[in-house]
């Protein structure tokens, strides 16, 4: 009899230590990091075949309406090989930015943060467009001295669905 409870006992034990919550253990959706991805573009600029600089631009608008309105806000992270030593000329539809400004990390969070430690970041703010100019929208940037790329902004990626 003693054997048998005993038994029982540590069966239950058994079944009941090993069963664990699926949903504490389960993925969870992180929309900020999910919006970033989808708010962001990446260029690159060669020269002889090798890559000589990289840049991602973000649209600070797609990923937080609400901080980010007014304006058209834009995260640039660069990086390169210690080349960048030039001027960076910024255009969205062909005009110019109202400022920009280098970011440093002290000022990181959830949303202004590199990918990489060793790039710069930057933080570009242009007149607000138009509903109608924004499926068109372009962002160039040239490196005096260095070469330039475009980031297209014109599509947008679907609203995601919970």
């Amino acid at each position: 009899m003693k054997k048998s409870i005993c038994f029982i006992i540590l069966f239950f034990m058994f079944v009941f230590c090993g069963c664990n919550s699926f949903f504490s253990n389960s993925y969870t959706l992180d929309v900020v990091a999910e919006k970033k991805v989808q708010a962001s573009r990446k260029g690159e600029i060669l020269k002889d075949q090798k890559v000589v600089l990289v840049a991602t631009a973000m649209h600070l608008n797609d990923v937080n309406a609400v901080a980010y309105r007014g304006r058209e806000y834009f995260f640039v992270e660069i990086y390169d090989e210690g080349q960048l030593n030039g001027y960076i000329d910024y255009k969205l539809n062909g005009l110019s930015p109202l400022w920009v400004r280098e970011i440093q990390s002290d000022e990181f969070d959830k949303i202004l943060k590199p990918n990489n430690k060793w790039s710069k970041c930057y933080l570009v703010a242009f007149k607000s467009v138009g509903k109608l100019e924004s499926r068109e929208m372009l962002l160039k940037m040239e490196v005096i001295g260095v070469g330039a790329m475009s980031f297209d902004f014109g599509f947008k990626s679907l609203p995601m669905q919970f």
